[in-house]
């Protein structure tokens, strides 16, 4: 391999560390800005029950919002019972309560805590069953 070709793989290599590495920047500041929010409930056409609430964002064609973050959600509500309320998004249908929310990709999950008023965590992507219960408890 030349210098030429080395240096030009090198500058390739930087500057999609670069973009990587702005994009989760501002993927952060996103999120940290919607958890500073009010749940949107009037959004999502709900109100807090006194429970901590998941909700779920998928779409029709999302394969791992089905194979792997349907189950996950099943496994996490199971270990923690009656006390979790899941309310499931269809992002395509409802893209105003995806935007609401800050979901930029699905699947995606948002943990609100039992008293409707804090947003604990937003997933952007799978999030497992413990990750799931673990947030859940915090709330």
């Amino acid at each position: 391999m030349t210098l030429d070709r080395l240096l030009i793989l090198a500058v390739s290599v930087a500057v999609v560390a670069a973009a990587v590495i702005l994009v989760k920047a501002w993927s952060a500041r996103a999120t940290r800005a919607v958890q500073e929010r009010t749940p949107a409930w009037d959004a999502l056409g709900a109100e807090p029950d006194g429970r901590r609430t998941l909700i779920a964002f998928s779409t029709p064609s999302c394969a791992a919002c089905h194979k792997a973050q349907t189950p996950a959600i099943q496994l996490a509500t199971q270990q923690l019972g009656d006390t979790v309320r899941v309310i499931k998004v269809d992002a395509d249908r409802q893209p105003e309560v995806a935007q609401a929310f800050g979901v930029l990709t699905v699947p995606s999950t948002v943990v609100i805590g039992a008293a409707g008023q804090r947003i604990v965590a937003i997933n952007q992507g799978f999030a497992a069953s413990a990750k799931l219960v673990a947030q859940l408890q915090q709330a």
